[in-house]
């Protein structure tokens, strides 16, 4: 985050300031998610991971990008809950790690409370608060 941005250090998450909020499905850390979605490489690879899974160098391929920028991306996005990651065997032996999206929705709400963000889990219908931003 660029030091003329305004800091995200008031976000609290699960009654604990600083720490994501947890469920059996996910966990979302608020700050990290605002901060991933305002980079345009982290937003490709989203956009890519929505469409179907995928491994690192598909990613690289379809995106044309250097393999540190889409593995950076794919670290941030996975330590902030937003994608997942999971290793196959191959019948050669080779393994393969494929990337794929963590949750279906993430929303920004904005009441007297100040601003929060919500998750629905893949296959989950709800929302849960994960934690409001700013108070």
């Amino acid at each position: 985050m660029s030091r003329s941005q305004p800091s995200h250090s008031g976000v609290r998450s699960n009654g604990r300031r600083g720490a994501p909020f947890e469920n059996d499905e996910s966990t979302i850390d608020a700050e990290a998610v605002l901060e991933l979605l305002s980079d345009d490489h982290a937003r490709c690879v989203l956009d890519e991971l929505g469409e179907a899974p995928r491994s690192a160098s598909e990613l690289v391929e379809r995106l044309d990008s250097s393999r540190a920028t889409v593995y950076r991306r794919l670290d941030s996005l996975e330590s902030a809950g937003l994608v997942r990651s999971s290793i196959s065997v191959q019948a050669n032996g080779h393994h393969r790690q494929r990337y794929r999206i963590a949750v279906d929705r993430v929303r920004l709400g904005f009441d007297s409370d100040g601003i929060t963000l919500e998750e629905s889990a893949r296959g989950d219908r709800g929302c849960d608060v994960v934690s409001p931003v700013h108070r």
